[in-house]
């Protein structure tokens, strides 16, 4: 959450997967023998009208599907799920998409089609190859593979990564951004102000380009010069299938986090632990998962001398928005914030919520001083009994995020991965307690090394309550806050990337004189 956030042209549903699967469903069972909703696509015609009149139900059908169906039927079937449609077509299409966009890279149970035989395709189920078509003697660049570009899509993460490649494309390397897996919004002169609002840089035109690799059925134009860069696992993969038609063998890998560990023991987590081992420059936002991928010899990591070198930069925290404000301490209600987010099972968010209740019954939070807040999914009010509960804070734009935390006292953020993620520290250097856990080189020591504002736990139940009654304890210790305010973390974006970006350039400018 450390880059802007903007809102939707339509407000995104209020619905959880389940709801949303319950209202497939719906849909569904009224076009019963005519249409069926697949993996991760689009409800699309299962069976033409013919053999849906013609053919005999099959075992494990629906029994609306055994009787054979009229012209008439037929009809009145659609006429019902068209005016289901008419009645909210932009928030049922928004489900579906919200539906898909959920279930396209989680965990899913092998499930077969209701009838007929399984299908079975030559390519794993979240490695989409793209369609590329790659030319010699066009203008070598640099393409950027993200999953989306789309306005709500573009948080933490991705706008690390345009911040990065906006950077590069400043220095005069020719950049494109490449959306995999969703539409690009139809104002694409959205993405150029938003280039220029997360780097700050202004940027020839023509260096810079955006497009959409969705559709599969079109070719994408590759030169036979360019360089890929990753930005998730399911992009390195799409990556390995092109790498072997390029001239240049070696991809650029941008690593975030430990993403094998957002799964299951799972092909998911088999094909996310394969692409450390494929042929990349690596990128690595955090020295604490550098190390991680080091001591765990992950992959390439495993050579000491990949290891060593390895590009990392370490994340920004922007003192111009995040800092103490102290003021209206004296007047307001302490308060609370727990980074919930229950769609990301490595941010504990079971773990927090007890760990609330208990501390709460405790004593930890006084109705009358105390305010507690969701923050990070749109999530019903929680009550934690004591007449204490948790209510939702919206989806704020960047500076009223910022304003948010200036007057929170507690932070509670959980992330079992050895990147920290962002809230924690942009809860600590606007001077909350923030209780977060520990997990293998993200050890308490290098936690305090980065500040005082936080606190941390094993990812245990009592240690988190222990953790939440500290921080409480400490909420008067102004000074002590302040002074734990100051991170040692870039304070800026420039500080953090602008080595990296030089870095990168000499690789650049050094595979072009290799291809020449």
């Amino acid at each position: 959450m450390s880059q802007e956030r903007t809102r939707t042209e339509h407000p995104p549903s209020d619905c959880s997967p389940d709801e949303i699967d319950a209202r497939i469903d719906d849909v569904r069972r009224e076009l019963s023998g005519l249409y069926a909703l697949r993996g991760q696509q689009l409800l699309h015609i299962e069976r033409t009208v013919a053999a849906t009149v013609d053919s005999p139900s099959e075992a494990g059908t629906p029994a609306s599907a055994s009787r054979r169906f009229s012209i008439a039927d037929i009809l009145s079937l659609g006429g019902r799920a068209l005016r289901q449609l008419l009645r909210s077509p932009k928030r049922l299409l928004s489900d579906v998409d919200r539906y898909l966009a959920h279930r396209r890279h989680q965990p899913d149970e092998w499930t077969a089609p209701a009838r007929g035989p399984i299908e079975v395709e030559n390519r794993l189920q979240d490695v989409w190859p793209l369609n590329i078509e790659v030319r010699s003697g066009q203008t070598a660049k640099v393409n950027l593979l993200l999953p989306s570009l789309r306005k709500h899509d573009l948080t933490g993460g991705p706008n690390t990564a345009l911040n990065l490649f906006a950077r590069l494309a400043a220095r005069g390397v020719p950049v494109r951004f490449i959306a995999t897996d969703c539409e690009l919004d139809a104002d694409e002169s959205y993405l150029r102000r938003h280039l220029h609002s997360v780097s700050g840089l202004p940027f020839a035109s023509d260096k810079v380009e955006f497009a959409c690799a969705r559709d599969r059925s079109s070719s994408l134009q590759l030169g036979a010069d360019d360089i890929l860069c990753a930005t998730a696992w399911w992009t390195a993969q799409m990556i390995k299938e092109i790498q072997p038609r390029l001239r240049t063998r070696r991809f650029w890998y941008l690593i975030q986090d430990f993403e094998p560990g957002m799964y299951p023991w799972s092909a998911k987590q088999a094909l996310a632990a394969e692409t450390y081992a494929l042929d990349y420059h690596s990128i690595v936002c955090g020295r604490l998962l550098a190390d991680h991928l080091s001591a765990q010899r992950i992959g390439r990591f495993a050579d000491p001398q990949f290891a060593a070198d390895c590009l990392v930069f370490e994340p920004a925290v922007d003192v111009r928005r995040f800092s103490p404000d102290f003021d209206s301490f004296p007047n307001r209600k302490r308060r609370l914030l727990f980074y919930a987010r229950p769609q990301a099972p490595r941010n504990l968010f079971e773990m927090g919520l007890v760990a609330l209740k208990l501390a709460a019954e405790q004593g930890a939070f006084p109705p009358s001083q105390w305010e507690l807040g969701f923050l990070g999914a749109d999530l019903p009010p929680a009550d934690l009994g004591q007449g204490i509960s948790i209510q939702h804070h919206a989806w704020r734009s960047y500076d009223d995020y910022a304003r948010l935390l200036r007057q929170s006292d507690v932070g509670l953020s959980l992330m079992l991965s050895p990147h920290t993620s962002y809230p924690p520290l942009e809860m600590a250097a606007c001077g909350a307690t923030v209780v977060t856990n520990t997990f293998g080189v993200k050890s308490e020591q290098r936690l305090r090394q980065i500040s005082d504002n936080l606190l941390p736990v094993e990812p245990r139940l009592e240690s988190i309550v222990a953790g939440i009654l500290a921080a409480v304890a400490r909420t008067d210790q102004l000074p002590q806050r302040f002074a734990g305010s100051v991170l040692n973390l870039p304070p800026d974006w420039d500080a953090a990337l602008e080595p990296l970006v030089s870095q990168l350039e000499a690789i650049w400018n050094s595979r072009l004189q290799n291809c020449n």
